[in-house]
């Protein structure tokens, strides 16, 4: 495989190797593969690992059924099947990426939609790279370079990363996609990359081109990373309880931007954040947005009141790691700033010409706010 030597199946041999070895399949797990498949639209069983009772614990089949592109990946005895993998000749790296509640099939960093389902999770006695323990038909026939398994899920930048890594190994970077596909990981520092766990503020859903979400705007503007975890109408502490759940993005930069939609009863803003904050990995690095106020939120009314009491208390909270965004664009209004409008700038609320409704922001004020995201990032190394 590329330039480095890899055991060839023969579709009549296989090997045989004790559950110990890599003994992951009873809880989460991570597992990569790399091979070469010799056949076309023949089934083929690259590996298969089975319990004492004979039901598959952790496997990958290609061309099930003599299928053409079908690949089906097991998490326990459920198979995560992929029907339009086109890479089913090789030379292909697939990934089972198994979390609690549901696993996912990847094929060159790709996992298509319906590619993934429930897992289940037990231990594994017997593990036959090559074919089946059970029985002698459908071995591999064709190159198996490397297996690597991990105890745990990886998060979707680390499972990147060692994709990218054994691309690179084993020459395949062409076949990959991802953020490492055009660089080699073993000669590139791995770069911080963000996730936005927020409302409709970072949702927006209402803006129908992806490349005036403020996510976006950062992912391009930075060369980063940027998922979008908005969802619109959420409460702070629904979105707090999103982040304190996540097993996807725990190693990235975080960004809250919620609260405009207040916590749930029992809670406050301030609560709701510190929880979220409480919950990161030690050293990560964090940034605050604020709550906005509607139109009919002025200067004085009780919503206004109280959405800016919940941004104070924040601010002091975390005074290091908030960007009052709402406050810099109302500046913009001042007498004499680039969109300048005396009565919004007087009621403390957002102009109509940088809304899109009357609490959310159109495009502009949108892109407005990503530019102050973008220049605090930059200033403080993110």
């Amino acid at each position: 495989m590329g330039t480095l030597p890899s055991l060839d199946f023969s579709g009549s041999n296989h090997m045989d190797m004790s559950a110990e070895v890599m003994n992951l399949t009873a809880a989460s797990y991570s597992l990569f593969r790399v091979w070469d498949n010799d056949l076309n639209a023949t089934a083929a069983i690259h590996d298969l690992g089975k319990n004492s009772g004979g039901t598959v614990r952790t496997g990958l089949q290609v061309d099930v059924g003599n299928v053409d592109n079908r690949i089906y990946q097991y998490s326990g005895a459920t198979a995560i099947t992929d029907g339009a993998a086109t890479e089913s000749d090789g030379p292909a790296i697939t990934q089972l990426r198994g979390t609690a509640s549901i696993a996912y099939n990847y094929v060159n960093g790709i996992t298509r939609g319906g590619a993934n389902g429930v897992p289940t999770y037990g231990a594994m006695t017997t593990w036959r790279i090559g074919g089946d323990p059970a029985n002698t038909g459908s071995r591999w026939n064709g190159l198996i370079s490397e297996i690597v398994g991990y105890n745990r899920v990886l998060t979707i930048d680390e499972g990147a990363l060692v994709l990218g890594f054994l691309a690179w190994k084993w020459g395949l970077q062409g076949s990959i996609a991802g953020e490492w596909a055009a660089k080699d990981p073993r000669t590139n520092p791995r770069p911080l990359n963000m996730v936005a766990f927020g409302d409709s503020f970072t949702e927006l859903a209402y803006l129908t081109d992806p490349a005036e979400k403020w996510t976006n705007i950062v992912a391009a503007r930075m060369g980063r990373l940027v998922a979008n975890a908005g969802i619109g109408g959420q409460t702070s502490t629904q979105v707090t309880d999103r982040s304190i759940a996540d097993v996807n993005y725990t190693d990235r930069g975080h960004i809250f931007f919620c609260g405009t939609n207040g916590p749930d009863a029992g809670h406050t803003v301030l609560g709701d954040i510190q929880a979220a904050v409480a919950d990161l990995a030690p050293g990560t690095k964090f940034l605050i947005l604020p709550s906005f106020n509607s139109s009919n939120e002025p200067v004085g009314s009780a919503g206004y009141i109280n959405k800016m009491a919940n941004n104070a208390a924040v601010a002091a909270a975390f005074p290091d790691n908030w960007l009052d965004v709402r406050s810099m664009i109302i500046a913009l209004q001042a007498p004499g700033q680039p969109y300048q409008d005396g009565t919004a700038y007087a009621d403390d609320v957002v102009s109509a010409a940088l809304r899109a409704d009357g609490l959310h922001l159109n495009a502009l004020g949108v892109s407005l706010y990503a530019g102050f995201i973008g220049d605090w990032l930059i200033a403080e190394g993110w």
